[in-house]
């Protein structure tokens, strides 16, 4: 470590402490922060990339089979309105729940 790491180091830790130190709230609000990143980075990331993986192994079986992606998604390109249309009113059910909560808080 030189020098300039040192410094810039001890600057760090005192602008993060005197930040704690002068609002508590913000310790409250680091430690959910820290925890919703690591459920992301557990959770989330691992559903992404199973959800990847499972396509990228659907092509080469797509491939090998000697099927175009509109043959082999057929279903897909079926229940897509079906499956936006879905999505469009659970969006608007939570939405319309969501407000009439506030209006009784």
């Amino acid at each position: 470590m030189t020098a300039d790491n040192i410094v810039d180091f001890s600057v760090d830790v005192f602008l993060i402490v005197f930040d704690v130190l002068s609002s508590p709230i913000l310790i409250v609000m680091r430690v959910i922060r820290w925890l919703l990143a690591k459920f992301v980075n557990e959770h989330v990331k691992n559903f992404i990339k199973k959800i990847v993986h499972w396509f990228l192994d659907q092509r080469k079986i797509r491939l090998a089979r000697g099927q175009n992606i509109f043959r082999y998604y057929w279903y897909l390109w079926v229940l897509s309105p079906v499956i936006l249309i879905g999505l469009l009113l659970i969006i608007a059910f939570t939405t319309g729940v969501l407000e009439g909560l506030k209006e009784l808080g």
